[in-house]
């Protein structure tokens, strides 16, 4: 399969036409070899528009929403980003070419150990992939700019907003009134304000759910 090709493919067909009209991370994911971030048995599947399994409790969002969602975060060259639920680093990667600096942090240590190993192999130099539990975060290496989850949540953990910088921004999905929405937090002076921001089905993240209620 010619990845080359199929990356273009993806850029001009799933990125440009969902407004994505950010010239660094159009640039940046026509640069980032996706399928090296695949499971094996999956490489063919790269470039098409669709979420990927990569564990049986964790998947790799599609590139057009991944991107929808990076460009809410509006991540700057100086940023201290935190993404949460990293997989197996290929939204690292993206963000890292945004960033001045990325922590990646997940709770399985086969993905943290094939993100650390695949950023390496690609010198991608300015991240640090942890194994830590995803509500908690990385309270050593805060406070951060922008904190980016990579997957839907039943609410934000008070741990995550705690390493919010002033004036940084919460980027992920929740549920409204049914539907996931993409969610971007921001906080001032310590208080948070909340926007929705687009659609957007991504996969829950089991760590941020909700058990639910049951009544005789």
């Amino acid at each position: 399969m010619d990845f080359e090709r199929a990356r273009t493919a993806m850029v001009d067909c799933q990125i440009r036409p969902n407004a994505v009209t950010d010239f660094d991370i159009i640039r940046i994911m026509n640069a980032v070899p996706r399928e090296n971030f695949v499971p094996a048995d999956q490489r063919q599947l790269s470039y098409l528009d669709q979420h990927l399994s990569l564990s049986d409790h964790r998947k790799m969002l599609s590139p057009m929403r991944l991107a929808q969602l990076i460009q809410l975060a509006g991540i700057q060259k100086t940023d201290i980003v935190l993404d949460v639920a990293c997989g197996t680093g290929y939204a690292t990667a993206i963000i890292a070419g945004l960033a001045g600096s990325v922590v990646a942090i997940d709770d399985q240590e086969d993905l943290v150990e094939a993100a650390t190993e695949t950023l390496a192999d690609l010198e991608i130099g300015n991240v640090a992939v942890l194994k830590a539990e995803l509500q908690l975060g990385c309270a050593k290496e805060a406070p951060f700019d922008v904190i980016f989850i990579e997957g839907a949540v039943d609410f934000v953990s008070d741990s995550l907003k705690k390493q919010l910088a002033d004036g940084g921004r919460i980027v992920c999905v929740e549920p409204i009134n049914g539907v996931d929405s993409a969610i971007i937090y921001t906080k001032n002076a310590g208080d948070f304000s909340r926007r929705v921001a687009f659609n957007a089905s991504v996969p829950q993240l089991t760590a941020f759910s909700i058990a639910p209620e049951f009544s005789l």
